[in-house]
């Protein structure tokens, strides 16, 4: 079995693992659970997508629902655009150093960022 820093990846994580490389953009819990079907029932594939963001491979993205997205965590940095009326996503690269060093201007009190999370929300081209 593949291993991750000590990290055990079992048949249906490593299924979580392709159908988010295939993914074209962060995927609800439930439309995992539907897409590794047989071998990860839902409450074991949120157990698993939550252990896999613990290790690094998975990152938690919150849209602006009332439910939580993930993605891989391979590449490069980005947030992502998110249409309010039809729910289009869109990836979006910033340079992460610059809005560190912006943030620790504005909060001359800490020393260090540890991550962050920023999402942006409007109409799409199609929407407006």
């Amino acid at each position: 079995m593949l291993r991750h820093a000590g990290f055990r990846a079992t048949y249906g994580r490593v299924a979580l693992l392709e159908m988010l490389a295939h993914a074209r953009k962060p995927v609800r819990v439930e439309t995992a659970a539907k897409a590794v079907r047989g071998k990860l029932d839902l409450t074991n594939t949120y157990r698993a997508l939550e252990a896999l963001r613990r290790v690094g491979l998975v990152r938690r993205v919150d849209l602006g629902h009332a439910h939580t997205h993930y993605e891989l965590a391979e590449g490069k940095h980005h947030h992502h655009l998110v249409c309010d009326s039809c729910g289009k996503v869109a990836d979006v690269e910033i340079q992460e150093k610059e809005m560190e060093r912006a943030a620790l201007r504005a909060a001359r009190d800490f020393k260090s960022v540890r991550a962050h999370s920023l999402e942006f929300f409007g109409l799409c081209n199609a929407c407006v």
